[in-house]
């Protein structure tokens, strides 16, 4: 077992174990709802709600983690990971990591695209997870993710990312303007975005604002009763009796639903800096 750790994340690599992984990827399927995963590999994200769960979790890493290492130093740092997304990989002596470029481009000096190339589920959400405070929208057309800053931070959480060699068990290449870059960085550190600057920006809030059946300049209020009404009917535990194909187009329904307000919860937590549940 090989443990890394990074500011966000504790990544854990089991080399020719698959009873281990497969144990600790069913014990991730039993108790944690904020997860992802694949034959290979598995990642949980942080869920307030499930501290007691992650803790008792992590201190079973640390056990299995301290039959073939005595680095108690380690051990410890894994069972304080509590604020960590958690990765576990399953690598095979013959198994050759994937490689992906990713291309960078800044639009109008202001949103960020990122071009994925080949699709691949599992990076978006990540990309999804780690930008978690922003607005983002995945086009799955042409594999491509837009993100739209909120802060002099968004420089900063980028230039993280373009630092990584390695994501999710595959390396990974960024390919960008270096100059644009630092242009883009001076630039949000030197203005404050705000909607009505901003032409995409405020399409993409229209957007989502009419998935909740809302004007955008409705107040949270408003925005907050429609969700609740929406999720009331769209609710997979609703609509369980329903034909295949109808079932199929509610769980979307609800899907878009909730992304749709978290992505407006983020807008006003923006314009007004309150904290809004």
């Amino acid at each position: 077992m090989q443990i890394s750790l990074s500011h966000e994340m504790l990544a854990i690599t089991l080399q020719e174990d698959a009873k281990t992984f497969y144990f600790l990827q069913n014990l991730a399927e039993k108790n944690f709802q904020k997860k992802i995963g694949r034959k290979n590999k598995t990642i949980i994200f942080k869920e307030e709600s499930e501290l007691v769960q992650r803790r008792y979790f992590l201190k079973l890493i640390s056990k299995l983690y301290q039959k073939k290492n005595d680095d108690l130093l380690m051990r410890n740092c894994i069972e304080n990971a509590l604020d960590k997304t958690i990765k576990i990989t399953l690598l095979k002596s013959n198994q050759l990591l994937q490689h992906i470029d990713i291309k960078m481009d800044i639009e109008d000096n202001y949103a960020v695209v990122f071009s994925i190339g080949t699709p691949n589920t599992l990076l978006t959400s990540y990309l999804k997870n780690y930008f978690k405070d922003h607005l983002v929208r995945f086009r799955t057309k042409n594999n491509t993710m837009t993100l739209y800053p909120n802060s002099a931070q968004t420089a900063h959480l980028i230039e993280k990312l373009l630092q990584q060699k390695e994501l999710l068990g595959c390396f990974v290449h960024f390919k960008y303007d270096e100059e644009d870059f630092l242009t883009y960085k001076l630039s949000l550190r030197g203005r404050k975005s705000k909607r009505n600057h901003h032409g995409a920006l405020y399409s993409l809030l229209e957007e989502y604002f009419s998935v909740l059946e809302c004007k955008i300049d409705d107040s949270f209020e408003i925005v907050r009763g429609n969700y609740l009404k929406l999720v009331k009917k769209y609710h997979p535990d609703s609509c369980g009796l329903l034909a295949d194909d109808l079932h199929i187009r509610y769980l979307k329904k609800f899907q878009e639903i909730q992304y749709a307000y978290e992505m407006i919860k983020v807008h006003y937590k923006n314009e007004s800096h309150l904290r809004i549940a």
